[in-house]
């Protein structure tokens, strides 16, 4: 399993919590690879350098399989025709929040910056990625706002400016949001999805604040080299659905505010085209880029 991330992160917590139901469906033991750099590419040109046999497996996010191929300039991986996909794993919503103590605390404060009463800063995890990308929306629906993206390195750095009131506001996923909000550290203000979170069911839609199209999802999936036989991705695809379907791993998940993310193989890997060709004129129109 090569991860293009960390140890520690969402993609390898959760494929390491798979990890042993997987091997009992594949009869074989599975070794996770971090190898993360690069946008991914370090673990990307791992699978394409790596046998069309189905033993060397690419886990990735929306970032890696759905960004990156417009936001790197020299990219050197496509999803859409380098992989395979095998599975989509798990998924949550984004959620816009912002500091108990800081300007923008209310659904009030927020309308009230949009219509331009004063200057925000929106934290992100660098350019072009998931919150940059909201955020731009958010200037494009608001052209009367006046918004200041603040990139930082990585999620924690961006969620310690809101927690110190160094930027006003950022968007998270929901499991990250509720673990800070049952901490009283952070207010949720609006839900990047089409409905309200069962987590937050006080919270309106970005669409309910008037902001259509502020939808984003995280999502989790797992995909191989193309070219590995039909026979060996299904067993492959057969074995992830199962792991994942396991009870006491998927409860774990549900209770931090992730949903089962689950779809045929032909369906996920159209989802990933879909996806990248959602995101590629907002990156482009944003100005993002990376060498």
């Amino acid at each position: 399993m090569v991860i293009p991330f960390p140890p520690g992160g969402v993609v390898d917590t959760i494929i390491r919590s798979i990890g042993p139901g997987l091997a009992r469906e594949l009869g074989q033991p599975v070794i996770v690879d971090n190898r993360p750099g690069g946008g991914a590419q370090i673990a990307a040109s791992a699978i394409k350098q790596s046998p069309a046999d189905g033993y060397t497996v690419f886990a990735g996010e929306m970032g890696a399989l759905a960004i990156n191929p417009t936001l790197y300039k020299n990219i050197s991986y496509n999803p859409a025709t380098d992989f395979e996909p095998v599975a989509a794993l798990l998924k949550a919503p984004l959620v816009l929040y912002g500091n108990p103590a800081g300007k923008i605390r209310s659904e009030q404060t927020l309308r009230s910056a949009l219509a331009g009463s004063t200057d925000v800063n929106y934290a992100s995890m660098g350019p072009g990625t998931g919150p940059h990308i909201l955020g731009h929306l958010l200037s494009r629906n608001n052209p009367r706002a006046r918004l200041t993206h603040i990139p930082y390195k990585g999620a924690p750095a961006a969620t310690m400016a809101v927690l110190s009131n160094e930027v006003d506001i950022n968007f998270d996923a929901v499991p990250t949001v509720l673990n800070l909000y049952r901490a009283s550290k952070v207010v949720p203000l609006g839900i990047a999805a089409d409905k309200r979170s069962p987590f937050f069911p006080d919270v309106p839609t970005m669409a309910e604040l008037g902001q259509p199209g502020v939808v984003m999802d995280i999502w989790v999936g797992v995909e191989v080299k193309r070219g590995t036989p039909p026979a060996v991705v299904a067993k492959l695809a057969n074995a992830f659905n199962k792991a994942m379907d396991d009870p006491g791993v998927l409860s774990k998940f549900t209770e931090l505010g992730y949903d089962r993310f689950h779809m045929s193989r032909e369906d996920f890997g159209q989802f990933i085209k879909t996806e990248i060709d959602r995101y590629r004129p907002i990156i482009i129109e944003s100005g993002a880029s990376v060498e």
